[in-house]
Order: structure tokens, then C-alpha cells, then sequence
């Protein structure tokens, strides 16, 4: 195998695809990248690969291509030397079946090879129907709802991205149990499904999605497949059944608070400095024209903060975690925000005019 490539385009591949190296010293292979050098009639092909047998990442590029072959080599070590060789043109020979070597301008260098034959094949399996979206809509519901994922291993089902086609149209839902985050789009699909994206897949996917126009995927019973630009990711799902989230969200609501963003997410920033306890709990009240945030611990420590707001209805006296909060406060778009209220005890319902996502937050019992 020999081909020549410019460094933008092998160092972009590289980063694709290292997301999914296997970082556990198990099976050596899996910290490796697999290069196959593609000379056909169709033109001259490199695909860089990386998989840590619940996720592969594949990246294409053009290169000059001398001769086909394939192998593999460490990724992270492969990944610094591109990363640090100067700008121009790189040159790629595996001059033995144990050996890469890599040449830019008086700089060489040799990676040990794992033969290509151990790298593992992860199959697609029989996907059901092709989707297309616009990348910016995708990666925007990703972004508005996967703060919400949960790390609690015991409820495995919300260690994920929910991905929800119904007549509704599309959602990305997540929720901790203490929080839920829904974003959504009327894109109708023909065929409805609901499937649990793995974190670590969801980090990936808006990896590699972002740059690109639009964004194809597909998704069987295990798997899903996605495909943005010449880089593709199949990942295995998570094998569990999500929450019935309709059932949490708020439906009657009825108190409303409209507030300013940035003076809101201050305040709550401010106060949260002293709060120590496990649920950083700060209580809040909101009354007509205004809100009070309070913070108290055992150790005598306190902080306390009044702003304006747009309220007309009876005092609402509520707690929240101080942490949660600011996270859905911050993935509000627009200088303010709708909070809504049933009581002092019962879920508040976050949102703003224009924004295809909403947040659902429990109180925490003052």
C-alpha cells in the first residue's frame, strides 16, 4: 500500500474517526485504525475506520493512490504524528506487512501494523427506510436535549438519546428523572419508531455531522446507520424501553411567568455559590412583578436575590436543583424564557416563543 494525501485531509479523517477507538487495553486491534487504499475505476479512495465493537466511525478521502493495500495502526500514536507534521503533502507505504511508514518533506516516520484480518466487521444488518434531514435541524435537537442523558447505570433505558418518529413529527427526548429535555421538528416520517441512542454515539454522530449540509440515516431493530459527507457511524442501541415522556409533560400549567434570560440565569448563578447540599437546592419564589431566590445551608451560609419579572397570578413557592436549573436556562434560545407553573410542588414547564424544544424540571421539597 502507497498513496499520497494532503495533511488537512488525513488529519480531518483522523479525527472522525478516533472518537470510536476502543481507550480500554483489551483487545490491541481496537486501539488501532484500519486504512484501506481503494484504487478502482471509480477513482482513488482512502477509508480510515475505528471501532470499539459497539460503534464504528468510517471516514473517505481522495489521495493519490500508488498501489491498493490495507493494514492497521495505533490511533492516537498516528493521530499525534499527522497533527504535528507541517503543512503539505504527506506520504503513506507499508514497506513490510508489520510497518508503516510515513514521509512529509525530511520527516519520516514507522508505525507497527496489526494485520487487517483481526480488525472486527460490525454489519449494518437489514435497516429500514432511508431519512434525510438537514444537519443544522439535527444536531440542534441533539444539542437541545442530550444535557438531560442520564449516568445512572441502573436505569440503563435513559443512559441514551431517545429518537422518536410518530405522526407528531421527530423528537430527541432525555431525561435523568430529574429533568426532561424534548426537542422536535414536523419532520413525519412513513414509518414510526422509537429507538435509544448511546451516549457515546451521540457525541460521535454530532462530531461528525456538523460541517455537513444534510444528513442521511437509517435504523434496524439493533442498530442505526448515519451518513453525513463522505464519513458514516453505525452504532448498536440501547435494547430498552424508554419512558412514556408524554406522561410527564405538564399539562395544566396555567401560571406563567415570563422572564429575562440572562437576568434569571445570573441570579440563580449567584445564589447557587453557597449551596452545598446534595440537591443544591435553592428555593424560589415568584409573586406579582417579582421573583426571590434563596439559598440557605446548616453551616450559616446564605445568599438571597430579587429581580423583576412579567407574573400576575397567586405566589408560587417552589425549590429547584440550582444545577439543573441553570442547565435548561441556558439552552433557551431568545432573551426570554416562559416558565410554567401549577403549583409549588408539582413539575415547572420551561420554554420560549419560537423554540422547538421544551424542558421539564421536578422540584426538590424546600
Amino acid at each position: 500500500m502507497q498513496f499520497e494525501v494532503t495533511k488537512q485531509s488525513l488529519l480531518k479523517a483522523i479525527s472522525n474517526v478516533s472518537g470510536a477507538v476502543e481507550r480500554k487495553n483489551t483487545i490491541p486491534v481496537l486501539q488501532n485504525i484500519k486504512i484501506e487504499a481503494q484504487k478502482n475505476n471509480y477513482g482513488d479512495r482512502v477509508v480510515l475506520s475505528a471501532t470499539d465493537m459497539d460503534i464504528l466511525v468510517t471516514s473517505a478521502f481522495e489521495a493519490d493512490i500508488k498501489t491498493s493495500g490495507v493494514t492497521t495502526v495505533p490511533a492516537q500514536m498516528f493521530f499525534d504524528i499527522v497533527r504535528k507534521i507541517p503543512e503539505g503533502a504527506i506520504l503513506l507505504s507499508q514497506e513490510s506487512p508489520t510497518i508503516l511508514q510515513i514521509k512529509a518533506g525530511k520527516s519520516k516516520y514507522s508505525l507497527p501494523c496489526i494485520d487487517a484480518s483481526e480488525f472486527p466487521n460490525l454489519s449494518e444488518g437489514e435497516l429500514g427506510e432511508e431519512i434525510e434531514i438537514k444537519s443544522e435541524v439535527l444536531v440542534t435537537m441533539i444539542d437541545k436535549t442530550r444535557f438531560a442523558i442520564s449516568s445512572d447505570e441502573t436505569r440503563y433505558y435513559l443512559n441514551g438519546l431517545y429518537l422518536h418518529a410518530s405522526s407528531q413529527g421527530l423528537r430527541t427526548v432525555a431525561t435523568d428523572g430529574h429533568r426532561l429535555a424534548l426537542a422536535f421538528t414536523d419532520l413525519v416520517l412513513k414509518t414510526p419508531f422509537g429507538v435509544i441512542l448511546p451516549k457515546k454515539s451521540v457525541a460521535e454522530i454530532c462530531k461528525i455531522v456538523e460541517g455537513a449540509s444534510q444528513v442521511k440515516f437509517a435504523i434496524s431493530r439493533v442498530k442505526i446507520k448515519l451518513v453525513a459527507d463522505q464519513t458514516m457511524i453505525v452504532s448498536k442501541l440501547i435494547d430498552g424501553e424508554f419512558p412514556d415522556y408524554d406522561k410527564v409533560l405538564p399539562k395544566n400549567n396555567s401560571h406563567v411567568a415570563v422572564i429575562n434570560k440572562k437576568i434569571f440565569f445570573d441570579a440563580v448563578d449567584r445564589v447557587s455559590t453557597v449551596a452545598t447540599d446534595r440537591h443544591r437546592l435553592v428555593k424560589m419564589v415568584v409573586e406579582n412583578g417579582k421573583a426571590t431566590l434563596q439559598v440557605s445551608t446548616n453551616d450559616g451560609s446564605f445568599a438571597h436575590e430579587e429581580f423583576e419579572l412579567n407574573y400576575a397570578g397567586e405566589p408560587i413557592e417552589t425549590g429547584f436543583n440550582s444545577r439543573y436549573l441553570l442547565d435548561i436556562i441556558s439552552q433557551v434560545d431568545g432573551d426570554e424564557l416562559l416558565m410554567r407553573f401549577k403549583d409549588g410542588s408539582s413539575p415547572a414547564l420551561i420554554e420560549a416563543k419560537g423554540m422547538s424544544a421544551v424542558f421539564v424540571i421536578m422540584p426538590v421539597r424546600i
